[in-house]
């Protein structure tokens, strides 16, 4: 998190002595059981956050996090659903019609959304008015939740007066968060939902502080309520916090009355209104111990830094971490931090009332798009372990839990329609081709402009760790959804891919649905390859329901960024942790049989023998000479399976299966390996009377080599985020070498523990290893996003 420097001068601001002596009758106890009785409701989490408390100088430092609140990014719900279910129910009461009613709102963006929402829900309709200056998407998720949306080219204030004119027809129902005289039950109504909010905090936490964002003033009014009205233990000190905008709070406190100011531009669009609700004035007069404004960017700023510690707050929700550094720091601090009682062992409550995806950002203000975004590294994690639970077991050889998601078993289906479940959630548009990749679009502004392109693979090794391919697509996933929660509209697309069988371990074809994807293996082939037991690919595609209706050719993207860990001990002997990957170097598969002759074990002289194993061991020496030798430049050279029919104790064995992988980053010098190995078979075969050797290509690509400008952009990235990197050649084949045929590609390589291990259960990256590279995906994508 980068050092707040410190205000150079006071923030607008008004301290009460005495606030916590004041007392109010409580809120009815009902609001919280109907709130438990609604589908969907649990309470919001409380987050806590060592690192402000350090900043602060308090003890401990709380989020009430609501950016997920029944269903909708911000707490408004609470409110809106107390006030609705009370409304209806004093309608039906005094003998209403059974007819659908219209439920009428003003907002700055969320208010009017869980009005909107609950009309759908509970088959009325919406009618909404909406002030200048609320975002284009905030207004869309309106319309979205089927409610008639009025634009109005006025203020807050101006949208709530046209509102009010509307309500006067026929069945409806004004349901406003702001009360003046004449108009206050329901306003009332939905103070007291919000009484919930407060209730959930106290069944965790007995804090010394609330800090609560305000606009007409009506979420202050419910935390006075609550704290101001309980018969016994201390009472906490509540801040209150505003936009230097439409500080109309304060401006009223400093005058001793309710005064309406003049309204400006600013992010905080829930906080952008310029008079007091009339039924919260005299508690917020009587119950609040101070207040402070705070600017955009004061709020742009601690948004930035809640996200970088995993709490998702739009402008309006981070204002609470805005208001109370700027009460504590700057001149007179300790004069502020006396008035609200606080000291190096303090509790502090910093209500978080959106999330980001409630209040995206408007170009050309204090927030417009950032050029660099983190992701919530812990919910990052969280996803990893989640899908490593799929095809997990334990190994008796290491002790550890692996992961076994060979290419289209049933293992592999389930981690597939778990991140499809993810990536719907995440809002991604999902299509399957009929090579069973999969791919999730996030639309951009030019639905037309080719997409920037991320992922792997979710199949592994029969020896697998949790991170090999599954960080690539998670971390794609993640990117999503911190440009949702950011409220950021890139101008390409973006799409999340899912390739099928790169592992190669079933079907003996690695990189086998990039590959189809790019042209270079046709579908058929693809389809009619085989397993060990005699399954063909597209057979298996069909068995679990991934044989889907797109067309497998892909269009060119504009570019493709894969994220992986290493797999290698490059970065943890450089001591970083990333890397940016130049290219893949070649790759050559095949697959030798030789066939000998069976012959009893006792009975059959040496000389007689044409021993299929042994053919094969001499196979494997000659692979290893051939390495020693130097004679191939960087050449490695594995024999990873190998089986001998009939595979008993006393029989010469009668045939020998063996696969050969050869590596180089010199197309020449893998060329010659393959020739001068041909050579070897030859002359094996020729040695022994009875001995014959047939050979089967399985694949070959060739040295890949990184696009140079999609390099440069990862290495500034990484640069943007304060993290060293080395650049360096993959020696394991990826899907971006396929891929690297149709678009400008490169990838990013996550440093891996214990030298690095890959398909073994100890493969293993730590959580800021991962969230690390992920940042600087998200941030290379973002910025190839909006690229022309």
């Amino acid at each position: 998190m980068p050092e707040i420097a410190p205000p150079v001068r006071m923030p607008p601001w008004f301290a009460r002595p005495g606030a916590r002596s004041w007392t109010c009758a409580p809120a009815p106890a009902e609001v919280r059981e109907f709130h438990a009785s609604l589908p969907g409701y649990a309470p919001t989490p409380l987050i806590e956050l060592p690192r402000l408390a350090a900043e602060l100088g308090v003890g401990r430092v709380f989020v009430k996090d609501e950016s997920s609140r029944l269903g909708l990014p911000a707490f408004k719900a609470l409110g809106a659903s107390w006030a609705v279910h009370r409304a209806l129910a004093e309608r039906a009461g005094h003998g209403g019609a059974a007819d659908p009613v219209t439920l009428v709102a003003a907002t700055d963006g969320n208010h009017g959304r869980a009005v909107a929402q609950l009309a759908r829900l509970l088959g009325q309709r919406a009618r909404v008015f909406v002030p200048r200056g609320v975002h284009p998407e905030a207004v869309a998720a309106i319309a979205a939740e089927q409610a008639e949306v009025t634009r109005v080219a006025g203020s807050y204030d101006d949208a709530v007066r046209e509102a009010a004119e509307a309500a006067a027809a026929p069945d409806t129902i004004l349901v406003q968060d702001m009360a003046w005289p004449g108009y206050e039950r329901i306003p009332g109504w939905i103070v007291e939902g919000y009484s919930t909010l407060c209730a959930e905090i106290d069944e965790q936490v007995t804090p010394d502080l609330i800090v609560v964002p305000v606009g007409v003033g009506s979420l202050a009014q419910a935390v006075v309520t609550h704290y101001r009205s309980r018969p016994a233990g201390p009472a906490p000190a509540l801040l209150s916090v505003e936009s230097t905008a439409a500080p109309c709070v304060i401006e009223s406190l400093m005058a001793g009355e309710p005064v309406s100011v003049a309204t400006g531009e600013t992010i905080m669009a829930g906080l952008n209104c310029g008079t007091p609700s009339s039924i919260a004035w005299p508690y917020l007069r009587g119950g609040l111990d101070a207040a402070v404004a705070v600017t955009d960017a004061d709020s742009a700023r601690a948004a930035d830094d809640l996200a970088a510690l995993g709490v998702s707050a739009g402008p309006c929700g981070a204002a609470s971490l805005a208001g109370i550094r700027a009460a504590l720091t700057g001149d007179g601090a300790d004069e502020r931090r006396a008035a609200l009682g606080l000291g190096p062992a303090s509790t502090v409550v910093l209500l978080s009332t959106e999330g980001r995806a409630a209040n995206p950002t408007t170009p050309g203000r204090a927030s417009s798009m950032p050029d660099k975004i983190t992701v919530n590294g812990g919910r990052l994690w969280r996803s990893l372990m989640d899908l490593a639970e799929v095809g997990a077991y334990d190994d008796e050889r290491t002790g550890l839990r692996g992961v076994n998601r060979l290419a289209l078993t049933d293992a592999d289906a389930e981690g597939r329609r778990l991140v499809i479940k993810w990536m719907e959630q995440a809002g991604l548009a999902v299509r399957v081709d009929r090579m069973g990749n999969i791919y999730g679009r996030r639309e951009g502004s030019d639905p037309a402009a080719a997409p920037v392109l991320t992922g792997s693979h979710l199949d592994s090794v029969a020896t697998a760790g949790a991170f090999d391919g599954c960080l690539g697509v998670l971390g794609g996933l993640e990117v999503v959804r911190t440009l949702n929660e950011h409220g950021i509209t890139t101008r390409r697309p973006i799409e999340v891919c899912v390739f099928t069988e790169e592992e190669g371990v079933r079907f003996g074809t690695d990189m086998l649905g990039s590959a189809v994807a790019a042209g270079r293996l046709t579908l058929e082939y693809a389809h009619a390859l085989t397993d060990r037991g005699g399954l063909t690919l597209g057979g298996e595609l069909t068995r679990t329901g991934f044989d889907g209706p797109a067309d497998v050719r892909l269009e060119p993207p504009h570019a493709y960024v894969e994220c992986h860990i290493e797999q290698g001990p490059v970065l943890a002997e450089h001591g970083v942790e990333v890397g940016v990957v130049t290219g893949v170097q070649g790759i050559s598969w095949q697959e030798i049989t030789i066939h000998g002759r069976a012959a009893h074990a006792g009975t059959t002289p040496t000389h007689l023998r044409a021993d299929a194993g042994l053919a094969a061991a001499q196979i494997i020496v000659r692979l290893r000479a051939m390495v020693d030798s130097g004679n191939y430049g960087g050449l490695r050279a594995t024999v990873g399976h190998l089986a001998v029919h009939p595979n008993l104790t006393n029989i010469v064995p009668a045939r020998a299966t063996l696969t050969v992988d050869l590596r180089n980053p010199d197309d020449t010098q893998i060329a010659q390996a393959e020739e001068d190995l041909a050579a070897f078979l030859r002359s094996l075969e020729n040695s022994r009377p009875g001995l014959t050797l047939t050979t089967r290509r399985m694949a070959r690509t060739a040295y890949v080599s990184f696009d140079e400008d999609v390099r440069k952009a990862i290495a500034q990235a990484a640069d943007d985020h304060g993290l060293e990197h080395v650049s360096l050649l993959s020696g394991a084949g990826h899907d971006a070498q396929e891929i690297a045929v149709l678009c400008p590609t490169a990838m990013i390589f996550v440093r891996g523990e214990y030298d690095g291990i890959s398909h073994n259960p100890r493969e293993y990256s730590t959580p800021e290893a991962c969230a690390h590279g992920v940042d600087v995906l998200a941030t290379t994508l973002l910025r190839l996003a909006n690229q022309d």
